[in-house]
């Protein structure tokens, strides 16, 4: 593989992280893939710090490019950042993967997911875990709602899996979607008019643009990264945000917790009528599915507070095993 053609492209927004850059570009040129077949695009965005010059000034096995942006007021933000990286990797390769600066992936994070867009995949979400060494730091009260979110996550994956199983998207998998890990085809990237510049949720917004053209979106369980779990964050709506707004009184989990029921109601009509759903031209089923899910308010998710989740966590792994044992 050669640096004309390389491997995949690996696109990092970056603000103010000249402390863990040089981390996460160890851990890429630590990859079980040839290093020298990857190509690095580090957007610096409104950086005052000396992340870029970091990027720059160590000599790593990979094609690294490193932008220095300024963003207008209102778009200096991950979003913004991670879009233009992504425009960029997809001029260098067929397809690009996406992680945060302050991220460490695993060394073999590119191979895993180079092996499922060699299945089939047109976009690929990987796990995301916390820095235990930062995260026991936290209180007990924050950690032990981590620990019900994290239990909910997997419990969640399992649910889609059995009340909507997808050939392109078997168990094992999981529910994260974070643009701590994930992949594109740069086809698919140029049909959903790439990235959404979005002050968050830019992420999870790009694999549900994937999903209303029926691309296939595998959530891979080996992938895997492990971001910092730091109080003090870059990105707004970023882990750190997270956990602090754990500390917050009248804090709701994100809204992928939600009442069991109407999750898997909401799963079952998803099945019902993906089996019935015929093709016609202009049209797929994720769009005429979100269309008809904006009229259906009993199968729209509400947040729910952290209190609630372990009564929800066991509701739904007893929907779970009765359809298991149906």
């Amino acid at each position: 593989m050669n640096a004309r053609n390389p491997l995949c492209a690996i696109a990092i927004p970056a603000r103010n992280e000249a402390d863990l850059i040089g981390r996460c570009l160890a851990s890429l040129a630590m990859q079980t893939v040839y290093p020298e077949s990857l190509a690095v695009i580090v957007v610096a965005n409104n950086c005052t710090d000396d992340t870029a010059t970091i990027a720059r000034g160590v000599q790593w096995p990979m094609k690294m490019t490193v932008i220095e942006q300024h963003f207008a007021d209102g778009l200096a933000h991950a979003g913004s950042a991670r879009r233009l990286a992504m425009q960029i990797a997809a001029q260098q390769s067929q397809i690009i993967l996406t992680t945060d600066a302050d991220c460490v992936a695993d060394s073999d994070w590119v191979a895993s997911m180079i092996a499922a867009f060699s299945r089939g995949a047109d976009a690929v979400a990987g796990r995301v875990s916390g820095d235990w060494h930062e995260l026991r730091h936290q209180s007990a009260a924050v950690l032990e709602i981590g620990a019900h979110e994290w239990e909910f996550l997997g419990l969640l994956g399992e649910a889609e899996a059995v009340f909507d199983p997808r050939d392109h998207d078997p168990a094992p998998r999981h529910a994260q979607r974070c643009g701590a890990n994930i992949g594109i085809t740069r086809m698919m990237l140029e049909q959903v008019g790439g990235v959404p510049a979005l002050p968050t949720g830019e992420d999870r917004a790009l694999l549900d643009a994937v999903e209303r053209i029926d691309g296939r979106l595998r959530h891979e369980p080996h992938s895997h990264v492990t971001a910092s779990a730091r109080i003090t964050g870059r990105a707004e709506g970023g882990m750190a945000d997270a956990l602090a707004a754990r500390l917050s009184a009248d804090y709701l989990c994100d809204d992928q917790f939600e009442r069991a029921e109407t999750l898997v109601a909401r799963l079952r009509a998803r099945h019902a009528a993906r089996n019935v759903w015929t093709h016609r031209d202009g049209e797929t089923f994720g769009q005429d599915w979100a269309s008809y899910l904006a009229g259906q308010p009993r199968l729209q998710s509400q947040r729910i507070s952290p209190a609630q989740l372990p009564d929800e966590i066991a509701v739904l792994r007893q929907l779970i095993g009765s359809a298991r044992d149906a």
